[in-house]
């Protein structure tokens, strides 16, 4: 019974579908196709038994054929291999280095937000010195005056040295490789000036 079974899916492996006939038609063309520039082994004797070369070094200059083409798609499959990995390897740098690029973006912004801050708040703080000086301008001295004075002074050196900090962290920041780049790409500043390089406030 067990024989009987396997003779049946024997012969129905050996039928084939309405359906796939033109493609197994199309197909079997291509490989009759492909044999008509192939010889058989037995071919290739005769003209080795014709030229006087023993049948066996015609087989097996077949083997060493195979395998010098096995050798050379391995080649060329390690080729695409390591193409795939330096590609893999590329796109990892790009992205490392557009996260660092990014990264050093938002730091200089924030800290040129920082600065700009700082560089608002001097003028402020000079703007109110120049009100008070106007309004002591003809005064008589007096403790009173003179420390109102000495403390509007006060308050400007204060803001200019705290604006110098930012100034000197964001400069400091800028000046590494990643943000020197940012800074180019994206239009912020390489330096911002120190308090004493600023002529007006």
């Amino acid at each position: 019974m067990n024989e009987r079974a396997t003779e049946l899916e024997a012969e129905q492996a050996r039928k084939v579908d309405y359906e796939d006939v033109d493609e197994v038609i199309a197909l079997a063309a291509r490989l009759a196709e492909a044999d008509k520039d192939r010889l058989r082994i037995e071919d290739l004797e005769r003209v080795g038994a014709e030229l006087e070369i023993p049948p066996h070094h015609v087989r097996r200059a077949v083997e060493e054929l195979a395998a010098r083409r096995q050798r050379e798609a391995a080649r060329r499959a390690a080729a695409r291999r390591r193409l795939r990995w330096a590609g893999a390897a590329l796109s990892a740098i790009a992205l490392v280095l557009g996260g660092l690029l990014l990264s050093a973006r938002a730091s200089l912004e924030q800290g040129r937000a920082e600065v700009e801050r700082r560089r608002a708040q001097v003028e402020n703080v000079v703007e109110r010195r120049e009100r008070t000086r106007a309004r002591h301008e003809g005064a008589a001295p007096s403790p009173e005056r003179d420390a109102e004075l000495a403390g509007a002074d006060n308050r400007v050196s204060i803001e200019r040295r705290r604006y110098d900090e930012d100034a000197s962290t964001y400069n400091a920041l800028a000046a590494g490789l990643s943000a020197q780049l940012a800074a180019r790409l994206f239009g912020l500043p390489a330096r911002v000036p120190l308090s004493n390089e600023i002529d007006a406030w």
